[in-house]
């Protein structure tokens, strides 16, 4: 088997004829990867695994790689290598739910935790820490809901934009 090409090109448009520029205001980050499944316009695509792809979430790790599904732009077929656009504002934002939002969910379980157990005589730092825990592990089914019903709109779903 070909070892999968990889690498990263953040802030890159192939419209915009060099890497790091802008498209209208838009900036992308892109990925080259080996599509494994196709079913339809979506394609499953094995990336090697970066620095990049770990801190956002949106791929499945198996072992050094990683997996996700894209739409089709490029009549891709199984075995190909594909770039993979991914725009640079819905990888922030879904940067900022599988991160931020738990961490906030944590920081304000805490401070209701506290003042719960401060108003009830309880101790309000165990209190405040176990209700922070409680706070992050609701928020995980919570952010996978938004994920869903975002990714419905195709806004955070990756695009494989031409064969390599």
């Amino acid at each position: 088997e070909q070892p999968i090409r990889n690498r990263l090109v953040a802030g890159s448009n192939p419209a915009s004829g060099s890497n790091g520029k802008k498209l209208r205001g838009v900036l992308y980050m892109k990925e080259i990867g080996q599509v494994i499944e196709k079913n339809g316009k979506i394609l499953k695509i094995k990336f090697r695994s970066s620095e990049a792809c770990h801190s956002c979430g949106l791929c499945k790790v198996d072992e050094d790689n990683l997996t996700l599904n894209a739409i089709d732009e490029c009549n891709a077929k199984i075995g190909d290598f594909v770039v993979v656009e991914v725009e640079r504002k819905n990888f922030f934002q879904v940067t900022f739910l599988v991160y931020l939002l738990p961490l906030i969910s944590f920081i304000l379980g805490v401070i209701v935790g506290y003042l719960i157990g401060e108003r009830y005589h309880f101790d309000p730092q165990l209190l405040g820490f176990i209700i922070g825990l409680l706070f992050t592990l609701i928020s995980y089914p919570l952010i996978r809901s938004i994920y869903n019903r975002l990714s419905k709109k195709q806004k955070f779903i990756p695009v494989a934009k031409k064969i390599v």
